[in-house]
């Protein structure tokens, strides 16, 4: 793994030699204690220290997640051994790295409690299709391009993560998050039921900081944030938006898009809002200009 380049000392590029040619971006947020690893959309999220003196490994998309977050954490004086990997929803791009992760060590996994419910079939396995994903386009643009985090994607959903296929779950988890759940091993942080996008949907919030991790509720586009008009379902996603509306939130940190910081909230595109300049010429061009 080697340092390709670094701006003001927060942003840096990683680029490493696998199955997969990466090209990983990590973002040092200090002031919230948080790294931001990032390849193309998947956002992975490290938790320095959620309020009881260890890191938490927030949305492991990719297997190529885990290198670049172990650096991390030796940067921070610990292992991958016995790590908390917390997913805000049982899709592929937010568990992707959980099967090569535990190949390397042993950690714990917290999943939706609502995805138990799934697993029992007590509830359908309610997934977006190809309409719905078409809707977030403009958020393809916003991060710079890594064809190859796609093609890792298709290889982990054959493995974990749930669609209208089925649900693949190599292992259970060590634990179920509901609704105002303090996070296990960071209870500073609080779970907040956010259906919409599928139905076993969380975000995390940690007031002191006035910090979100939305999952896949929120996305950003243009510095702005955008609730997710990809869904399951329209009245779920109504609620979830007014809900999170009357957070007071400075740092949002989506599952996909650039972390957006200011009156977060204040400034939110509904899901029933576009993004301006989201022609499919102008979505094209920003997907595919030269990020330096």
């Amino acid at each position: 793994m080697a340092l390709a380049k670094a701006h003001r000392g927060v942003v840096r590029w990683v680029t490493s030699s696998g199955h997969w040619q990466t090209r990983s971006v990590i973002e040092e947020l200090a002031e919230i204690g948080i790294t931001v690893v990032s390849r193309w959309i998947f956002n992975c999220y490290v938790i320095h220290d959620g309020g009881a003196g260890v890191p938490v490994v927030v949305d492991l998309g990719l297997a190529s997640h885990v290198d670049v977050v172990a650096a991390e954490l030796a940067r921070l004086g610990v292992g991958l051994e016995g790590l908390h990997v917390v997913a805000t929803h049982g899709h592929a791009d937010h568990l992707g790295g959980v099967p090569e992760l535990g190949r390397r060590a042993e950690p714990t996994l917290s999943l939706p409690a609502t995805l138990s419910a799934m697993a029992e079939g007590s509830l359908p396995l309610r997934s977006p299709g190809p309409r719905d994903v078409v809707r977030i386009a403009p958020v393809l643009g916003d991060q710079p391009r890594d064809l190859g985090a796609l093609g890792e994607l298709v290889g982990a959903a054959r493995r974990i993560g749930f669609d209208s296929r089925g649900l693949r779950l190599p292992d259970l988890p060590t634990g179920w998050l509901a609704d105002g759940d303090p996070l296990h091993r960071a209870p500073d942080w609080k779970v907040i039921h956010t259906p919409g996008h599928t139905d076993d949907s969380i975000s995390l919030y940690r007031a002191s900081t006035r910090t979100l991790i939305s999952g896949d509720a929120v996305l950003s586009v243009g510095g702005r944030a955008w609730f997710n008009p990809e869904m399951v379902d329209r009245d779920r996603s109504e609620q979830t938006e007014r809900l999170l509306r009357r957070l007071d939130v400075e740092h949002l940190l989506p599952g996909h898009g650039r972390v957006v910081r200011g009156a977060v909230m204040r400034e939110a595109l509904s899901f029933e809002e576009r993004p301006p300049d989201t022609s499919a010429v102008a979505t094209l061009r920003r997907i595919f200009r030269r990020h330096g």
